[in-house]
């Protein structure tokens, strides 16, 4: 007997076109004479909620403009989109919709973005694994600054954060004493406005290229204007191309590093793992895959926990004895200074500690209740709980959360975490009497294998992975019969005829 899930109720979204006159309401405030600034500021913001929202109201603003009542009430917000919006097809959209409507601009129209490009500076840790970036524009007291935070650990690189700063004198001050108080672990230095063009541009696209990027509240604000202004650098200089290493360089790698680290056995596990960190950072760190660094080893073991990385039982034990001679090995070859070598030694081994203490919360998780079974007893239901539930890991709600899968509310929420059509519909509160079902078979049959009653369910489970078929499928088709044989009981119960249900396991496979 399973329980019927609630319906949750949701709120209703703004419409478009509520949103588009709140839009309008708040340029209607900005009048003719406003600073270029404040009207740069309030666009930007506009356009970070609408990018966080992952709404193109932007081309609907312009399409209105088209068949807009109060033509008038566009002006102003078309003339920001055609200095700020982010994409060139939409700057252009806007000055086109802004001409055919030939009105008179506001005073501050044309000043949008002319800026005059002033002093540019960067800090870098001395690992590469992340920069900031301070580019100054206009002078005097009207002088303001944007700073850009870029992370170089995942994705070749790319901005979490971005800010524009009143004072900027006192930011590149804060630089240079930060540089000069880390010893030798952080460098400050001018560089061009060429330099800082490449730099914010290519940390721009490895932002807007993942499909939803950790970054802060500031990034979401100042976005569109932070854009605006690497726009308004010079020319961006080119940049070095990737790095790429042949099978034969990727061996010849492997080789010296094995060679130089005696401690390290060398087994085809630890090779797979030298392999595969290569391998990442070829794909994420492209114009140096070689580099090491805490951050990017760190990223490196979380895609491994999560799985976009795979390695065999195996290797991942191997991978304790590689991880830290790799991170040496790299620092020689690097040539990093001899007060950088500890610190990332000492983030690597905290990583690996991390990792176990993480590891063994979660076994504890998956053997709950069998902690009296001897070690085959407890493998074999390792493999079960594992197969029902693979990860403790889900997202829920666009967010990504931990959860324990002894619990049966939780281990719910993990089941729902797979299938983002229960999740849809759920959040829309428009989960039909179909969806229902599949979603009580779905969570059933993996409470039946957590708890190995009936005990049949794994067995048939298990003779459908010896035919060649994968997890989902498998999960799949005992889901598919137990959802066929569910009856409506007594208020929101479902039953279903246990016999009927074994036989037809028992066809199964």
């Amino acid at each position: 007997m399973t329980e019927l899930p609630q319906q949750e109720s949701s709120d209703a979204a703004e419409s478009g076109s509520e949103l588009l006159e709140e839009v309008l309401r708040e340029f209607a405030e900005l009048d003719s004479a406003a600073e270029p600034l404040r009207v740069e500021l309030v666009t930007s913001e506009i356009l970070g909620e609408w990018w966080e929202a992952g709404d193109d109201l932007a081309a609907e603003l312009i399409e209105f403009a088209e068949v807009a009542p109060e033509p008038e009430r566009l002006v102003a917000p078309l003339a920001a989109l055609r200095a700020l919006a982010p994409t060139e097809e939409q700057r252009e959209a806007a000055g086109f919709a802004l001409d055919k409507l030939g009105l008179g601009e506001p005073d501050w129209a044309r000043s949008l973005n002319q800026v005059t490009v002033g002093e540019c500076w960067r800090t870098a840790d001395v690992y590469g694994d992340e920069t900031s970036v301070l580019c100054v524009f206009g002078e005097g007291e009207s002088a303001h600054g944007l700073l850009v935070s870029i992370g170089y650990a995942l994705f070749g690189g790319w901005a979490d954060e971005a800010v524009i700063v009143e004072s900027p004198a006192e930011v590149i001050a804060e630089m240079q004493g930060q540089a000069a108080e880390s010893g030798n672990l952080v460098t400050c230095e001018r560089i061009t406005p060429g330099r800082a063009h490449q730099l914010l541009a290519d940390a721009f696209v490895g932002t807007e290229l993942q499909t939803e990027p950790e970054v802060t509240d500031d990034y979401v604000r100042f976005r569109a204007l932070a854009m605006a202004r690497t726009r308004a650098l010079p020319e961006p200089e080119p940049a070095d191309p990737p790095r790429v290493l042949s099978t034969e360089e990727q061996a010849e790698a492997i080789d010296a590093f094995f060679l130089a680290t005696p401690e390290v056995e060398d087994t085809e596990a630890a090779r797979v793992c030298a392999l595969r960190l290569i391998e990442f950072g070829l794909e994420h760190d492209p114009r140096d895959p070689l580099r090491v660094g805490p951050d990017k080893l760190a990223s490196f073991v979380d895609l491994v926990d999560d799985g976009a990385i795979e390695l065999t039982d195996e290797q991942d034990e191997a991978l304790e004895r590689v991880l830290p001679a790799w991170a040496r090995w790299g620092a020689v070859r690097d040539g990093l200074p001899e007060d950088a070598v500890e610190p990332l030694l000492e983030a690597v081994e905290d990583r690996i500690y991390e990792r176990t203490l993480e590891t063994e919360s979660t076994l504890d998780a998956y053997l709950d209740g069998a902690e009296d079974l001897d070690e085959a007893g407890a493998a074999d239901v390792l493999e079960r709980r594992q197969f029902a539930i693979p990860s403790v890991y889900t997202e829920i709600a666009d967010e990504e959360v931990e959860l324990d899968p002894s619990d049966p509310e939780q281990r719910r929420l993990l089941v729902i975490g797979e299938h983002p059509d229960f999740q849809e519909s759920l959040a829309e509160d428009d989960l039909d009497e179909e969806a229902f079902l599949r979603l009580a078979a779905h969570t059933t049959v993996v409470d039946q294998l957590w708890d190995d009653e009936p005990p049949e369910v794994w067995q048939t489970a298990q003779r459908l992975l010896a035919r060649g078929l994968h997890r989902a499928d498998v999960l799949a088709q005992l889901a598919g019969v137990l959802e066929e044989r569910l009856e409506t009981g007594e208020g929101d119960s479902l039953e279903f005829d246990l016999d009927d249900y074994l036989r037809a396991l028992d066809e199964l496979g």
